[in-house]
C-alpha cells in the first residue's frame, strides 16, 4: 500500500511540474496581448480650414516642425490637412500666418466669412506601426461673418493666425 501511495504522489507531482512548466512558456511566447505593447509613434492629422473668401483676398502659409521635419509652405486651399508621424516622446508645431495679398483691397462693406483654429486627431502606434489606441480629437475652430473694414482690423490684430502646439510624453500621453 505504500508503494501505491508513493507512486500516487510521485505522478500528482510530476503532473504538478508538467503544467506550471506549460504555463510559464505561454507566457514567455510573446503572444501576448498587443494593447499592453508600449506605443512608440504618434500619429497626429491636423486641419487649418479657411473659406474661399480668405483664400480670395490673404496670401497664407503654414509652419511646422515635428520630429526631425520642419517646413513652411504656401497654401491656396480652404483646406490645409498633414498628416505626421513622430516617435515619443514629442512635441509638434503647426502655425497658419495670414496676410493681406499684395495690391489686394477689401471692400468696406463686402461681408466676409472666416474660420480661426484648427481640428486634430491621433493615435499611437506601436513599432511596427500597427494601431495600439486612439488617442484624441481636438476641434478649436471659431467661424464667422463680418464686414471688410471689420475684417481688415482683424487681419491688423492677427487674428486669423493660428498656432498649435500638440506635446506627447513617452507613453502616449498628451502633456
Amino acid at each position: 500500500m505504500k508503494k501505491v501511495i508513493l507512486s500516487l504522489a510521485g505522478v500528482l507531482c510530476c503532473a504538478a511540474l508538467f503544467t506550471s512548466c506549460q504555463k510559464g512558456s505561454d507566457s514567455d511566447s510573446g503572444s501576448g496581448d498587443s494593447s499592453a505593447a508600449a506605443p512608440v509613434y504618434v500619429e497626429l492629422n491636423v486641419t487649418i480650414p479657411a473659406t474661399e473668401k480668405m483664400v480670395e483676398y490673404f496670401d497664407m502659409s503654414i509652419s511646422y516642425e515635428a520630429g526631425n521635419e520642419k517646413n513652411t509652405v504656401a497654401t491656396t486651399e480652404a483646406s490645409w490637412t498633414k498628416t505626421f508621424k513622430v516617435k515619443l516622446p514629442c512635441t509638434i508645431d503647426v502655425k497658419r500666418t495670414v496676410t493681406l495679398k499684395a495690391g489686394q483691397t477689401i471692400p468696406a462693406e463686402e461681408k466676409i466669412s472666416y474660420v480661426k483654429g484648427y481640428t486634430s486627431s491621433w493615435k499611437f502606434l506601436d513599432a511596427n506601426s500597427k494601431e495600439l489606441r486612439g488617442g484624441g480629437f481636438d476641434e478649436n475652430t471659431n467661424k464667422g461673418t463680418n464686414i471688410g473694414t471689420k475684417i481688415q482690423e482683424m487681419l491688423g490684430k492677427s487674428v486669423f493666425n493660428v498656432s498649435a502646439e500638440f506635446s506627447f510624453d513617452k507613453d502616449g500621453k498628451r502633456l
